[in-house]
């Protein structure tokens, strides 16, 4: 899937939900770097307006700390996150309880991951397309009832 166009005119910038892939392949240089570095140009270029689900730093740092990366480097990237221009969308007790619906019908190994249930719910309460490389969602958009861009078109 392409990068969502939006029908608005070009001076006004595209809007989308980040899942965390897009910070953690920016900061920690992974494989989808090359990808997440234009998705963060668009947003540095105000082309992309991002907007991330509160729960994003929880999910960020358990990500990195799940690979033993100590709390100091945690913190290194976390302060890095916060540079990259984003809105901090809170989850509230209705998208906590969408989310936990959401992961009932389709967490699980292999599917999707207890935090991208937060992400998914709350793209789903805000009516924006999540950027994410996570395939699940990617490939069940529909069934999650979101619009998925998939980060690797970047």
């Amino acid at each position: 899937m392409r990068r969502p166009r939006s029908s608005m005119s070009s001076a006004e910038p595209e809007k989308a939900l980040l899942d965390a892939d897009v910070f953690i392949s920016y900061i920690a240089g992974d494989q989808l770097l090359p990808h997440s570095e234009k998705a963060v140009e668009s947003i540095l270029n105000q082309t992309l307006e991002a907007s991330v689900s509160s729960i994003i730093y929880d999910d960020v740092v358990t990500a990195l700390r799940s690979k033993e990366m100590p709390i100091p480097r945690v913190i290194e990237m976390v302060a890095a996150m916060a540079s990259i221009p984003h809105t901090v969308i809170p989850v509230d007790a209705a998208t906590t309880v969408n989310a936990l619906r959401i992961y009932m019908t389709h967490g699980g190994p292999r599917r999707l991951h207890y935090f991208d249930s937060y992400h998914v719910a709350t793209a789903l309460r805000q009516s924006l397309p999540l950027i994410t490389s996570d395939k699940y969602i990617i490939t069940n958009q529909a069934k999650l009832g979101i619009r998925a861009a998939d980060l690797r078109n970047y």
